[in-house]
């Protein structure tokens, strides 16, 4: 297994995928109910490569991470070839960025001078999928990129 297990959850909302993937092996669902009841270990193997596709194909595309606390963040914008952060820091702990009023406070005083923002642009130092991966293991969050663009959209 290249990546982990995904979660329970993660499995109830890919129920669908994770059928199709059953039908491209041609197993059913009557078949699978069989496997399940009599072969524990084939269930492990299937879970752990259906999550192995899923991690694949997430890594493979263009996504977003952040890193969130309430005084600080890191976003990031993860393309093909070249990954773009985004940081900002608050000198104060009055506002907690990641609540909806915090937020909305750093936009309008995002050149405030307890605000300080660091970008920066990298090229993968490795393989691109196993850089994402490290980051998630290390707290980062896939997200849909809200807060990378709107920043971004305050700094040009």
């Amino acid at each position: 297994m290249n990546y982990h297990r995904l979660s329970k959850e993660q499995f109830e909302e890919l129920h669908q995928e994770f059928a199709k993937y059953l039908a491209a092996l041609s197993i059913d669902r009557k078949e699978w109910e069989q496997i399940k009841a009599t072969q524990p270990d084939a269930v492990e193997v299937h879970l752990d490569q259906f999550s192995d596709l899923v991690w694949e194909d997430v890594l493979s595309k263009n996504l977003y991470l952040e890193h969130l606390s309430p005084n600080h963040f890191f976003v990031f914008e993860c393309l093909a070839d070249v990954m773009r952060l985004i940081a900002v820091k608050l000198s104060t702990v009055e506002h907690d960025i990641m609540t909806k009023e915090g937020w909305q406070w750093l936009l309008h005083h995002i050149h405030d001078e307890s605000v300080t923002i660091y970008r920066s642009t990298k090229t993968y130092d490795h393989d691109r999928k196993e850089e994402l991966y490290g980051m998630i293991l290390k707290g980062a969050q896939i997200s849909q990129g809200d807060r990378f663009k709107s920043i971004a959209e305050f700094l040009s």
